[in-house]
């Protein structure tokens, strides 16, 4: 297998699974606070609350891990408090391994990066990547889960970076930040 080209179909044209799987159903993102984690996908990037469970007295008694679901396009973003108590992500490793990558035009991708900036969300980007037609940006969530938005259509080569050899790597630890849900920031009206 070639690992400099990409298969012959393009982004966009999903070959059919054998199995008969369609997709990500969701994704489970371990979070301290999951209410705050949740609130940050439907307020910073613009989710819908689905569905939440573990957070009021008789749920608790029932030893319910608190935990909710946001629709985020098709992928429900699940945010919850690990079984273990401490499955957590490090925002501090040099790693760009694992993180969420979500889909957007290039007016989308400018859009997250005003939006980002309107809630104090560091973010890096736009990067280019080598050998693929993909621009992303990356941050992390208030839980420290590595996140990018990414789009392959065209976008305007003088607004990106290169990304990886030869161009710059991602510095996680300055995309640290603590955010907080709207009325409980710092100096925000109730």
């Amino acid at each position: 297998m070639d690992n400099q080209t990409p298969a012959p179909w393009t982004r966009h044209q999903v070959p059919d699974n054998p199995h008969g799987l369609t997709g990500v159903d969701h994704v489970a993102l371990s979070a301290r606070d999951p209410i705050r984690a949740a609130r940050f996908y439907v307020e910073v990037l613009g989710g819908t609350m689905y569905y939440a469970t573990g957070f009021s007295e008789e749920e608790r008694s029932q030893r319910r891990s608190p935990h909710s679901f946001v629709h985020m396009g098709g992928v429900l973003i699940q945010t919850g408090y690990p079984n273990d108590g401490k499955t957590f992500p490090d925002p501090h490793s040099k790693s760009y391994w694992p993180h969420l990558a979500f889909s957007a035009t290039p007016d989308v991708l400018d859009r997250m990066c005003e939006q980002l900036r309107a809630h104090h969300v560091p973010f890096s980007g736009p990067h280019s990547h080598l050998n693929v037609e993909a621009v992303s940006i990356y941050f992390l969530d208030p839980e420290g889960n590595k996140l990018e938005v990414c789009t392959w259509d065209p976008y305007p080569a003088e607004k990106v970076t290169l990304l990886g050899p030869g161009g710059v790597a991602i510095d996680w630890e300055s995309l640290v930040h603590e955010w907080a849900p709207a009325g409980e920031r710092l100096g925000a009206s109730p």
